[in-house]
């Protein structure tokens, strides 16, 4: 079984919908306010020019620092692999109170973290916030080992 997932899902889809908007304006800028000199240009700076270009490397190497891979043996995390026999696993569900909550989950009560601790000495050596769907949670349950996953 090989169950690939991105821990930034939820921040992948709304910048990959911003940045569609910051590309546009900026080939639009480059072309006709730069090179045909059609429009004015309001402000020549790196996302006003060459947001085509920044803003798309900005999402690929978010998805590929946040990539989980879950196999038989392991889980891969960006580049490093994590074994069910050295590390025990834990999904940690907290609730923020409503000054402390982001901005674009405001309404939201439960949070998730995913954490990998050492197994013989306890020592956390990966803590991510999982921003990612509820149905993707139980996703990740699902395929990691049942006597593997723990909840807090």
């Amino acid at each position: 079984m090989n169950f690939k997932i991105s821990l930034a899902k939820k921040t992948l889809v709304f910048y990959s919908i911003i940045g569609l908007v910051i590309s546009c304006a900026s080939i639009y800028n480059l072309i006709w306010g730069v090179i045909l000199h059609e429009t004015p240009t309001y402000r020549i700076g790196v996302f006003s020019l060459f947001g085509f270009i920044v803003f798309p490397v900005l999402l690929i190497s978010t998805y590929l620092k946040n990539k989980c891979v879950i196999d038989t043996d392991s889980v891969h995390i960006g580049k490093i692999k994590y074994r069910f026999s050295d590390y025990d696993f834990f999904i940690t569900t907290y609730q923020l109170s409503f000054k402390d909550r982001p901005l674009f989950s405001i309404f939201k009560k439960d949070y998730f973290d995913f954490v990998i601790k050492e197994t013989g000495t306890n020592n956390i050596v990966f803590q991510k916030d999982l921003d990612i769907f509820r149905k993707d949670i139980e996703l990740i349950k699902r395929a990691l080992p049942p006597g593997k996953i723990k909840y807090r």
